[in-house]
């Protein structure tokens, strides 16, 4: 469904042939458009993943909400399938709720938490009720191995691998140097990608248990990488006897993917802002769009700093031959920050 028509479009599996949902829009603008009651009332599984468009703490009522009008169309022997950021014990409420609103019980239909373990070979979704045909639906449509367990052990796995990749990026950031950056990079696009999800985790998880002491530790790491990175920059331009008057700051954020989370685009314009305190000529711009590409090949001030956040934004500019430009100084937003000159 797209969420700006607010109806439902037909498409084919080539959907999965596009890398972002603009990308598919922008292909398929003539597909055809159906009401929702009427593809609801019809479809045997149901894929849930909307935006969020609230603050963190209003995000199990915003579900609640749109579940409300989605459920309440729902068929027998049919699936929902759902993605949902939401930290410590959400899945279930979700499951209450679906089983509320549809006024079905699980020997109708059939619930599925399908957590992104993207670029995986397997997927462990958490179940419950009528899943066989969901589950090779789904098989058929990821070409991955889906292990079903409990909502609960599904939560709770995808949970820990929130945990992990956040550990392991912010050790990277805390213990190593410049110098000592492994063959495989990790950038402020990787730390970032996970912000919302382990916000909720904070959020949600019970106070005095590990998990909400460890969760803050961890937050507290990735939201001090962004000023970490502003110093970082800062530096370099007093060991150049730059004035800041006179530099140009270009930041590349590629946008996300998986359009779920927020605060993946709200950091870039949060990192932006805090350069704009110290340099006059700041600019967000995503490779992805032509005309910015154009843009970054002319400089107007006497020296550009550009700094890439992600690993696809610094091959981009391997690709445009920028590296090693006379005036200009490329720096990898990695973890921690490094630079080319």
């Amino acid at each position: 469904m797209d969420e700006k028509l607010n109806s439902p479009i037909k498409a084919s599996k080539r959907i999965l042939d596009y890398k972002t949902v603009d990308e598919f829009f922008e292909e398929e603008n003539l597909a055809e458009i159906k009401a929702l009651d009427e593809v609801v009332s019809r479809t045997k599984y149901l894929i849930f993943c909307p935006k969020i468009r609230c603050e963190i703490e209003e995000v199990q009522g915003y579900y609640e909400k749109m579940l409300k009008e989605i459920c309440q169309k729902m068929m027998k022997n049919c699936a929902i399938i759902f993605w949902v950021p939401l930290g410590e014990g959400g899945q279930k409420r979700i499951a209450e709720k679906v089983y509320e609103y549809s006024r079905l019980s699980e020997n109708d239909i059939g619930i599925i938490f399908l957590p992104p373990f993207f670029e995986q070979e397997t997927n462990y979704v958490g179940a419950i009720g009528r899943v066989e045909d969901a589950i090779k639906f789904l098989h058929d449509l990821l070409n991955v191995k889906i292990v079903p367990l409990t909502l609960e052990q599904a939560e709770r796995k995808f949970i820990l691998k929130i945990l992990e990749n956040i550990s392991k990026y912010t050790s990277k950031m805390i213990t190593l140097s410049e110098k000592d950056l492994p063959e495989e990079q990790h950038y402020f696009n990787d730390i970032f990608s996970y912000y919302t999800d382990l916000k909720l985790i904070y959020f949600t998880a019970k106070r005095g248990v590990p998990l909400k002491s460890f969760s803050g530790t961890l937050l507290r790491n990735v939201e001090a990488y962004p000023k970490s990175l502003v110093n970082y920059v800062k530096d370099i331009v007093k060991e150049k006897k730059l004035k800041p008057s006179r530099v140009r700051v270009v930041v590349l954020w590629s946008k996300s993917n998986y359009h779920v989370r927020p605060d993946f685009e709200e950091a870039a314009n949060k990192f932006v802002l805090m350069l704009q305190d110290f340099f006059a000529d700041v600019q967000l711009l995503s490779l992805e769009q032509p005309i910015q590409k154009r843009i970054l090949t002319t400089f107007s001030r006497p020296t550009c700093i550009i700094i890439a956040c992600s690993e696809k934004d610094f091959r981009a500019l391997e690709e445009q031959s920028i590296l090693g430009r006379d005036k200009v100084i490329v720096i990898k937003a990695t973890l921690p920050p490094s630079r080319i000159e």
